[in-house]
C-alpha cells in the first residue's frame, strides 16, 4: 500500500513539473505567420459550393 502511495505521487510530480514547462500560448506576431488556414479555404469552398446549388 505504502508503494502505490509512492509512486502515485511521483507521477503527481511529474506531471506537474511537465505543466510547468509547457511554454505558454504566444501572441502571433512571434514566429511565422504567412501558414495557410487549410480548415477556413475549406469551409469557405463548401460554402460556395452549397450556395452554388440554391441558386
Amino acid at each position: 500500500m505504502v508503494w502505490l502511495i509512492v509512486i502515485a505521487a511521483i507521477v503527481v510530480a511529474a506531471l506537474e513539473r511537465n505543466r510547468r514547462r509547457q511554454p505558454h500560448p504566444r501572441p502571433r506576431t512571434s514566429g511565422s505567420s504567412d501558414v495557410q488556414d487549410r480548415d477556413a479555404e475549406r469551409v469557405l469552398a463548401e460554402l460556395r459550393a452549397t450556395a452554388g446549388r440554391e441558386l
